[in-house]
């Protein structure tokens, strides 16, 4: 008789990008962001399937000073799920996180062997790269916005050799918005 290994958790990247692959234009600039309804029904369907956020420091306290003193079902999503701080500065954390100092592939791949829901990796684009250099990240959820930035922070960086990813599911949403799911058949 064999018994089947329960399947591991996986770690999902959802980023919102310009169509130049900008994730904030300059000065920190995110107001070009399109969203719509249909973007909130997408993010509760995408919730429904983690039970664990991941953010760097700075996202995390962008996170913090807006979601606690929101209200409505999204809201409580963000307020509720545990999250994941990935930072070598942060003491203290509060909004139901616990810090992790860095990026560490062993420390990550035993996250992913625990039982439970995917993780969403919320984060800025430097803890990105440090997880896509590991090819830690299973799966891709990149929002294209409909705008051309020009300049501002980049979501992918220099990685050091490419990375060759499949094509999983697109689809356009009526706001002009275009999701691009994509799996990395090397993520480990």
């Amino acid at each position: 008789m064999s018994i089947n290994p329960p399947e591991r958790r996986k770690i999902l990247l959802s980023m919102m990008v310009s169509l130049d692959g900008y994730i904030e234009g300059e000065h920190k600039d995110i107001s070009w962001h399109v969203w719509n309804r249909e973007m909130d029904a997408y993010m509760m369907d995408l919730f429904a399937t983690v039970d664990t956020f991941i953010y760097g420091r700075k996202s995390y306290e962008l996170m913090l000073e807006y979601w606690p003193e929101q209200h409505g079902e999204f809201a409580q999503v963000m307020n509720t799920r545990p999250k994941l701080v990935f930072s070598k500065t942060l003491q203290k954390a509060t909004w139901n996180a616990t810090i992790q100092d860095e990026v560490d592939p062993i420390t990550v791949q035993k996250l992913k062997e625990r039982p439970g829901k995917d993780m969403v990796l919320f984060a800025g684009a430097d803890l990105a790269h440090h997880f896509m250099k590991f090819h830690l990240i299973d799966e891709y959820r990149i929002i294209v916005n409909p705008v051309i930035l020009g300049k501002g922070k980049r979501l992918f960086q220099d990685t050091g050799h490419p990375f060759s990813l499949t094509l999983k599911e697109s689809v356009q949403f009526a706001c002009g918005n275009m999701l691009l799911h994509y799996s990395d058949p090397k993520a480990v």
